[in-house]
């Protein structure tokens, strides 16, 4: 009689019957592939500008028929994954960000290449002005933006952000709180202020009136208007102009809208993937209403939608 050794123990200790025993195809087909963005388009594919006297339509031979003449849209190849870009035009578009990104773009994977040493003295970011760091901008934000007597949810508020990633203790340890509030609330702006005044950038200076009521006991009663302060605002155009003529943001644009489709060998037709917005209906309508409506008298150069 023979006797099974791992009769007597647990079924989590006992010896497993299955061994080697390979995964689905189905998941198999996308074993060990690093991640991958969409396909972009071939280096060799140059975007040529539309033919000013397109062919309107055909004419069938056999039946005298004619019919509407339209190009088939712009396709690129499939990547591992299966995902196809279609365009909205029948040429390739000018310019591609895809081909601008990298494995560490969208993944965790550490980069191989080695550490660059730190610079000696690295420039202030500005990007929290009057915040030295981002640490202290939260901080501050969190303080000026909750209630008066703290609650429940601003104590949790207060606990993410000192337990964010990002959060650096060190940031805010010698950070002057009070020359910054006085700063917030001054109304002349101080030395690392004048950007603002710089009419070149785009900036423009507008003075905020409030009516201020007096009581008919006064001697002027009535409302009277009265100059709060200065505020400086910029047009969303010049803010887009600036980041267009920068060849490192430029890169980052989309000019023209796509339609990211999974092309899987099991399924009879292409899904189309919703994601990011220049692949979403919306721009693409978006752009085909900008396309068809008429253009500025003498300018040739390409009407696109930034996103």
């Amino acid at each position: 009689m023979e006797i099974d050794d791992d009769e007597g123990l647990p079924l989590a200790q006992r010896r497993s019957r299955r061994v080697d025993v390979p995964m689905p195809l189905r998941y198999r087909q996308y074993e060990d592939v690093l991640p991958q963005p969409p396909p972009s388009v071939p280096s060799d594919h140059i975007a040529l500008p539309p033919d000013p006297n397109p062919p309107a339509n055909l004419t069938d031979v056999s039946t005298g028929t004619r019919t509407s003449f339209r190009a088939p849209p712009f396709r690129t190849a499939r990547n591992v994954f299966g995902l196809v870009r279609q365009f909205f035009s029948s040429t390739p578009p000018s310019h591609d960000p895809e081909e601008a990104v990298t494995l560490q773009d969208i993944s965790s994977i550490p980069s191989v290449a080695p550490a660059e040493p730190d610079p000696p003295c690295a420039p202030r970011d500005l990007s929290f002005h009057p915040y030295p760091n981002r640490s202290s901008f939260e901080l501050g934000h969190w303080y000026w933006n909750g209630s008066v007597q703290k609650s429940h949810q601003d104590f949790k508020e207060l606990i993410d952000i000192v337990g964010d990633a990002h959060f650096d203790p060190e940031d805010v340890r010698d950070t002057q709180w009070d020359r910054i509030n006085s700063t917030l609330g001054a109304s002349i702006p101080d030395k690392e202020g004048d950007e603002w005044e710089d009419e070149d950038a785009g900036w423009r200076k507008t003075q905020v009136t409030i009516e201020v009521p007096f009581s008919r006991t006064t001697a002027q009663p009535g409302s009277q208007p009265y100059v709060a302060a200065d505020l400086y605002h910029r047009p969303l155009v010049s803010v887009i102009r600036e980041k267009l003529s920068n060849a490192q943001d430029d890169e980052l644009f989309y000019y023209e809208p796509y339609e990211l489709r999974w092309s899987a060998p099991h399924l009879p037709h292409e899904v189309n993937i919703h994601g990011e917005l220049y692949t979403s209906p919306a721009f693409m309508d978006a752009h085909r209403k900008l396309q068809e409506s008429p253009g500025e008298p003498g300018c040739e150069l390409p009407r696109v939608v930034v996103a």
